[in-house]
């Protein structure tokens, strides 16, 4: 917190000759944080060695003659330090200058109680009062309140509080003169801080602590520059310290109290919700989780009908292991620009007792010819996919089972339409691009998926493919990661481009369930495309491409 006394440009210390004093000018120009110029005030600089001696070591120490107790000496200082500060101002002005009189109830006079007032108590205030001007300079050029614009602190002692309760000690410490004068020292604060508020200055006043001085004595187990330490970080952070009205207190309480409620709320009903949660395994009809748009949906907890339905998402997806590959993407984006056209007939049965349901296709009606060939073949295979032939998508039909009785046959019939991406989840993926090792690096972070309750475990991994300038880069893939509804994988893949200036890339993220008692399983579950064209780019490629070699991520949807 120490860094506060960087943004000081000039600093004054009275009394630093020895002592507190002459610690804290030796810690503040030797700690790494010293301000511009640091002025030290003496009654005797020539016989103030030690602080001559920091003088000749560090340039920004100016040493100044100063006696507390003379008003004429006081006017004097404050023009020599008028002659260094300049337009500048000061800062922060510390009265360290202090005497202790000690006097017990017979010993002490009138004027040991003079004595003491005059330099603890008094001299503080005229010192400021004289470089009250300067202060203000500095205020003026800057905001906040805090040792970086202006602030007087004030060097106290607990021993001059009211409230101070120390049993059998505090009756040892009968020093009339001293304790009072401290007392009086803290009014004298409390009376500046609310005369300068308005002007920006800072007023604090600050106890260093018992330390080992001429003025602590000898059996104090504290050392100054422990003490000093400490204190510079007290002083640090009153810098940054705000007063506040009490109404603007209690509004921030009362806010907080408000906060805190609402808070203790919320987490009072995900706690019921918790307890009263009916776990997935014990419902009749689960809800799929719905994260990022995911649409809910309904499955049976009847092991046969999950079987079942896994049978179908393998014969019925286009892109499963079992047909090899995935249907050409390009054919279905183009399908978008062709008129669709034709409608397909087909009868929907679902068996109870065998819990299957039955698809019969009858027949199609009206479809379009190819293009290459002027004809159409239209064909209903269920046969493995021949992943080295390739077929076009002529569209497809769509029934709500929802809507439908289907204990009996029911025969549809409905149009052809374009075929449509249905999303299955989302994917959090960073990109970076190096330009001068010509590097793209493509991070998989997370796939959040719906996960169904399977009795095996299923795990995932992606698929990252890359083409560069028409150059179809080697694939890379992720290590399996066991399959939740939020997958951690945080894994990067580096592609090198085959030429630095990138006419069209394509990033295609594949993802794929494996179930790892079965080597030969694997399912698609979808793909995530970021394509850079000449005409157009993807919104993640366009940040990637304006924060070159830091990472940039971004959630995509994932399709099937």
């Amino acid at each position: 917190m120490a860094h506060a006394f960087k943004n000081c440009s000039n600093l004054m210390v009275t009394g630093a000759n020895r002592g507190l004093g002459l610690q804290i000018v030796e810690t503040l120009a030797t700690g790494g944080f010293s301000p511009g110029k640091i002025i030290a005030t003496a009654r005797n600089p020539d016989g103030a060695k030690e602080l001559q001696k920091l003088a000749g070591e560090h340039q920004n120490i100016h040493i100044i003659k100063l006696d507390v107790t003379s008003q004429e000496s006081i006017e004097s200082a404050a023009s020599e330090v008028e002659q260094l500060v300049q337009k500048e101002g000061l800062n922060c002005l510390i009265n360290n200058a202090g005497i202790n009189v000690v006097a017990n109830l017979e010993t002490v006079t009138a004027d040991k109680m003079l004595e003491n007032f005059h330099t603890n108590s008094v001299a503080p205030l005229m010192i400021t009062k004289a470089v009250l001007p300067l202060l203000k300079r500095a205020a003026a050029k800057g905001t906040g309140m805090g040792i970086h614009r202006a602030a007087v602190i004030n060097m106290t002692s607990l021993l001059g509080s009211v409230e101070l309760y120390w049993g059998d000690r505090a009756n040892s410490f009968k020093w009339y003169p001293y304790r009072t004068s401290k007392s009086a020292l803290n009014m004298v604060t409390r009376c500046l801080a609310v005369d300068l508020e308005a002007d920006g200055i800072l007023c604090m006043a600050l106890h260093p602590g018992w330390v080992r001085t001429d003025m602590g004595g000898p059996d104090v187990h504290t050392w100054q520059k422990d003490m000093i330490i400490i204190a510079i970080l007290g002083l640090s952070f009153g810098g940054i310290h705000l007063t506040f009205s009490e109404e603007l207190e209690y509004g921030i309480l009362g806010i907080s109290v408000v906060l805190f409620l609402m808070a203790l709320c919320l987490l009072i009903w995900q706690i019921y919700r918790f307890c009263t949660q009916i776990p997935i395994s014990q419902r009749p009809d689960s809800l799929l989780a719905r994260s990022g748009g995911f649409q809910y949906a309904t499955q049976t907890n009847d092991a046969k009908m999950e079987v079942f339905y896994e049978e179908m998402s393998h014969r019925l997806s286009p892109g499963t292991s079992n047909m090899g590959s995935t249907l050409d993407l390009a054919s279905m984006e183009d399908l978008e620009e062709e008129n669709i056209q034709g409608s397909l007939r087909f009868s929907l049965f679902y068996d109870q007792l065998q819990s299957k349901l039955v698809v019969t296709v009858l027949d199609a009606q009206d479809l379009a010819v190819r293009e290459f060939s002027n004809s159409v073949d239209p064909f209903v295979w269920v046969r493995d996919f021949d992943k080295y032939s390739r077929h076009g998508v002529l569209g497809e039909a769509r029934a709500a089972l929802n809507s439908l009785k289907l204990s009996y046959p029911l025969e549809l019939r409905e149009d052809l339409q374009v075929p449509k991406k249905d999303m299955v989840g989302e994917a959090l993926l960073s990109l970076k691009y190096l330009p001068t090792s010509q590097r793209l690096e493509v991070g998989v972070l997370k796939i959040r998926t719906i996960c169904h309750p399977k009795k095996t475990m299923r795990a995932l991994y992606a698929r990252t493919s890359v083409t560069c300038n028409h150059c179809k880069l080697r694939h890379q893939r992720t290590a399996q990661k066991q399959r939740w509804e939020v997958t951690v994988f945080n894994e990067v893949l580096t592609f090198v481009l085959p030429d630095q200036q990138i006419r069209e890339c394509t990033i295609i993220v594949s993802v794929y369930e494996i179930q790892p008692s079965k080597k030969s399983f694997k399912r698609l579950i979808g793909h995530i495309h970021i394509k850079k064209a000449k005409t157009s780019e993807n919104e993640h490629w366009t940040l990637m491409m304006q924060s070159l070699r830091q990472p940039i991520a971004k959630w995509h949807l994932i399709f099937i």
